[in-house]
């Protein structure tokens, strides 16, 4: 089977490609820069807010997309008609609920814009004759390669000391790249999950703060946290947005830390196995 991989270079294609490769799979990856040769790996450039690359390929059996879910649509129906495709894997996120009522319009825009390509990939997908599936996993973390787990890790190393609102007691479901990775497979092997949602979270419910406790802990440190108001953690935030690293980061955030965002993975462990493990920043 041949596998198109768009969004190649993330966290989760970090874990997928070699996995793919290992399996037996034919990989074409994508990037926007040119890539240093890998074994099993045919590696394009492409830019995905352009269609021409895709004149340019094979056939391929199946399209993963780690990028953002917004390119999706515009490049499907060509992709469904040039490739001869026959299934497509994207990647949403949970924050398609999580940030509805969210402040900002930055991340109000981002839960808006979730749900419309989703609908729309399912539109194209339908009217073409691909299967699909959205994946739609919660907090992702690959220590090193994620900006919000590795994020809270940088500030604990540097300060020793992590500011919380509140008591910190919102539960999170982080869940590990890889584990999402081994889910794509698994949907290509069992041949599952056709035209269908997933929710992907991780395998344990913690709070806010005990997931950054397990942070200092990891590093052999005693948990301390510095209690403060809402509104002082909204203008350290917006503080750090003038740094173009820091320009992800959003005052909702910090709203967010109060709350919950848990979801089930109980459709797809038994649809197609997925087995998530436990928080191990």
């Amino acid at each position: 089977m041949k596998v198109l991989v768009t969004g190649a270079t993330s966290m989760i294609g970090d874990f997928l490609l070699p996995i793919l490769v290992q399996a037996g799979y034919e990989v074409i990856a994508t990037s926007r820069k040119p890539h240093a040769s890998q074994p099993g790996v045919s590696w394009i450039v492409a830019d995905l807010n352009s269609q021409g690359w895709i004149s340019d390929m094979e056939e391929v059996d199946c399209w993963v997309n780690f990028a953002s879910l917004a390119y999706v649509p515009k490049l499907l129906p060509d992709a469904a008609q040039k490739l001869k495709l026959k299934r497509m894997i994207a990647f949403g996120s949970t924050s398609m609920f999580t940030k509805t009522d969210a402040r900002g319009e930055q991340d109000r825009g981002l839960a808006i814009s979730l749900s419309e390509n989703e609908k729309l990939i399912e539109k194209i997908c339908e009217e073409k004759g691909v299967h699909w599936t959205i994946l739609r996993p919660t907090l992702i973390y690959h220590l090193g390669r994620d900006k919000n787990i590795t994020l809270i890790d940088e500030k604990i190393r540097q300060f020793s000391i992590f500011p919380l609102v509140g008591s910190g007691e919102g539960l999170r479901q982080p869940v590990h790249a890889e584990d999402l990775a081994l889910a794509c497979v698994k949907l290509l092997e069992s041949g599952e999950g056709l035209n269908r949602t997933y929710n992907l979270s991780g395998g344990e419910v913690l709070s806010y703060r005990s997931m950054v406790a397990r942070l200092f802990e990891k590093r052999g440190m005693k948990p301390r946290f510095i209690h403060i108001p809402l509104w002082l953690l909204r203008s350290i935030i917006y503080l750090l947005r003038v740094f173009p690293r820091y320009r992800y980061l959003t005052a909702d955030m910090a709203d967010r830390m109060q709350r919950d965002m848990v979801f089930s993975y109980d459709d797809a462990s038994r649809d197609f196995g997925f087995s998530p493990r436990k928080f191990t920043p």
